[in-house]
């Protein structure tokens, strides 16, 4: 053996590859042949051929199938032979040789079919030493291409599971939310819920009752208008009396009267309050739309003879076919030019049609003043009107009076005078009080359903939309679930995968140090890079 100078022995240190450049490193140094993977492909055939007639040992069935936990297997399978190679041949044999013993003949030769695939398969492997090259490959394969896509397959399972724990998280919310919202409508409405359209269209029954409450409380605001008006005649004594609160004088004096009754100062002796019509896709449904008394239309029995009829006008005079024109009434004055209008006085009917048993208000005007839209908007223009005046009367009170504000009230009568801070609160609150019952969001939604049925069936959508979106939610959330499961089931089926490909991987880098380590007199061999890392 050389030595340097120094004694030191250059056969002694140890051989590094990199296992991406080993089978080159092979090819180069003339343990391989180029034309390996021709070869290598004509051993897999004969790989697979031989593992389908194997004995029913365990350890060769749990080589086979790769797995470490498989029990044994005492029926002929249908083996995978693509991760195994030239280290399982060798064991293989080496098990064959135990179960193939009795057919071991005189000269120390097997008859057996098994061993003799099986040799074959060895013998073709060390030729050129191909099996070098093929497990050179396979642990590159596995570096750079199997566990890497293993990993990241793994990666996506995880990334799928922490999508969809946040999609969870999001569909719950808002599916609570939605619900929420449903329900606080609802509560604001006063329904249930169950079938939203039929019992919107029950809240209407309500309406006479809150008309009763608001004509109660406006008669209880006698004294405010009582107080207001002197205040306001006091202020400006040109302004009239008859101009100050008109509507809620009204209902003070009339109670909830119609239309009709405020604008004529008439009481009707029938009303006909308009009634809200049913869609037509309600009519559609219910089959009940009507087009009139009759099918058809009744011309007669007689035919109509056009030429006939013109002969019979021409004869009679009544037109005159070769000028075209057609005789009105009287020659006579047609020739003067004179037409009689009567007595010259033109007379409008009211709202109310007279009948013999007195005056029948319908349409608009049947209405009452509360419910009318028009007549509404003016009273609770004046309840404004005198919310404010009382806020703006409370606050000048709360002020330090002025010697001006206390010489120009020492005329004023003692309703004027006598009224306190506390007092003038009071009146507020009563009328805020009515502002309130008239100018709640639920008394919008019923003056609106009352009025339209458009309205009702948009309101109706809209809260069943928030039902339909919160369903929607909640599948969305099961769905999320449902793949969130399938990806973890395929995370554990992947992850022992992954482990046993390691496994393998590492085995095989030993195996190759150790032929090639034989090969060189036992030097050390490493095969270095990403591998030490997998």
């Amino acid at each position: 053996m050389e030595t340097t100078s120094e004694g030191f022995d250059p056969e002694s240190l140890p051989i590094d590859i990199h296992y991406n450049k080993l089978l080159d490193w092979l090819i180069d140094r003339k343990h391989c042949t180029t034309g390996w993977q021709s070869k290598a492909y004509a051993v897999r055939e004969k790989i697979s051929a031989a593992v389908q007639d194997m004995p029913p040992v365990e350890e060769m069935t749990l080589l086979l199938r790769g797995s470490c936990t498989v029990a044994m297997v005492t029926v002929k399978l249908n083996y995978l032979s693509v991760d195994i190679n030239y280290f399982h041949c060798l064991r293989i044999v080496d098990l064959l040789k135990v179960s193939e013993a009795d057919t071991k003949n005189f000269f120390g030769q097997y008859s057996s079919k098994r061993m003799k695939d099986w040799k074959e398969v060895l013998r073709l492997y060390e030729k050129d030493s191909m099996f070098l090259a093929e497990s050179a490959s396979m642990l590159a394969r596995n570096v750079n291409y199997e566990i890497p896509a293993t990993k990241r397959q793994i990666g996506r399972c995880q990334q799928i599971q922490r999508e969809c724990s946040r999609k969870e998280s999001e569909c719950a919310a808002n599916a609570v939310q939605l619900r929420k919202k449903f329900s606080a409508l609802c509560k604001e409405l006063k329904i249930e819920g169950n079938d939203v359209k039929r019992e919107l269209k029950k809240l209407v029954d309500e309406l006479p009752s809150v008309y009763e409450s608001v004509c109660c409380g406006i008669k209880e605001l006698e004294q405010c208008v009582k107080y207001y008006e002197e205040f306001v005649l006091f202020i400006a004594p040109s302004a009239s009396e008859s101009e100050i609160l008109l509507m809620i004088k009204f209902i003070q004096s009339h109670g909830n009267a119609t239309v009709y009754q405020w604008k004529t100062g008439k009481i009707p002796d029938k009303v006909l309050a308009p009634v809200i019509q049913a869609t037509m896709e309600e009519e559609e449904q219910s089959g009940n739309i009507s087009w009139g008394d009759s099918e058809a239309i009744d011309f007669g029995d007689a035919d109509i003879n056009c030429a006939d009829i013109a002969k019979e006008i021409e004869v009679a005079g009544g037109v005159d076919l070769d000028v075209g024109g057609i005789d009105f009434g009287d020659d006579e004055q047609e020739a003067q030019g004179e037409i009689d209008w009567g007595n010259g006085e033109i007379q409008v009917e009211s709202a109310g049609s007279r009948e013999d048993d007195g005056i029948l208000v319908t349409g608009d005007d049947a209405e009452s003043v509360i419910a009318y839209t028009q007549t509404r908007g003016h009273l609770v223009d004046e309840l404004l009107e005198l919310e404010t005046f009382f806020s703006q009367r409370l606050k000048e009170l709360d002020e330090e009076p002025s010697i001006v504000s206390t010489n120009l009230f020492q005329s004023a009568s003692e309703l004027l005078q006598l009224q306190t801070a506390d007092s003038i609160s009071g009146m507020r609150s009563k009328v805020a009080a009515v502002l309130q019952t008239l100018t709640s969001s639920r008394m919008q939604h019923l003056f609106m359903i009352k009025n339209s049925q458009t309205y009702i069936d948009r309101l109706a959508d809209s809260l069943t939309h928030k039902l339909t979106l919160a369903n929607k939610m909640e599948t969305a959330l099961q769905a999320a679930k449902d793949r969130a499961a399938a990806a973890a089931r395929e995370q554990a089926d992947l992850e022992p995968k992954l482990e046993a490909m390691r496994q393998k991987t590492k085995e095989l880098q030993k195996q190759l140090e150790q032929s090639l380590s034989k090969r060189y007199n036992n030097r050390i061999v490493n095969i270095m890079g990403e591998i030490n890392s997998i």
